[in-house]
């Protein structure tokens, strides 16, 4: 797995080629998404900026920015919240997500490709999935 600085520099060149401009907050989130070794919502994010010097509606619209650049993956939850993980090498998968805890592990395979290929049979075009797999921990069990 590259290193911090690396996937900082890698995320920075994606938003670079999306044409997005290289603000003081958006290196601010994207070194602190760097950081992190889970994902996290949008609410938890902006607590460690420091709310003081971020909005929530700054860090909200970076984010959606960084999902489009393809530099952040938005992980939806059964509660209908988002936690966000970046995603700096670009590569797609899943993860199990802990009920009680959250705790979020990623699954570095996705079988979906059989479906997507039913659905192309039907004559549907630009096809993609969202899927997370939910359960109880191993600690919180």
């Amino acid at each position: 797995m590259p290193n911090s600085e690396h996937r900082f520099d890698t995320a920075l060149s994606s938003l670079k080629k999306e044409r997005l401009r290289i603000t003081e907050p958006r290196k601010a989130l994207l070194q602190l998404l760097v950081d992190q070794s889970k994902p996290y919502s949008a609410e938890e994010l902006h607590e460690m900026l420091g709310s003081s010097s971020f909005d929530l509606v700054t860090v909200y619209r970076n984010l959606e920015a960084f999902e489009t650049a393809g530099i952040v993956n938005r992980i939806p939850t059964e509660s209908g919240k988002s936690l966000f993980e970046i995603n700096a090498e670009q590569h797609h998968y899943h993860h199990i997500i802990c009920r009680k805890c959250h705790k979020t592990e990623k699954l570095d395979t996705c079988e979906v490709k059989k479906l997507e290929k039913l659905a192309s049979d039907l004559g549907y075009s630009e096809i993609t999935h969202v899927l997370e797999l939910y359960g109880v921990c191993e600690t919180c069990r």
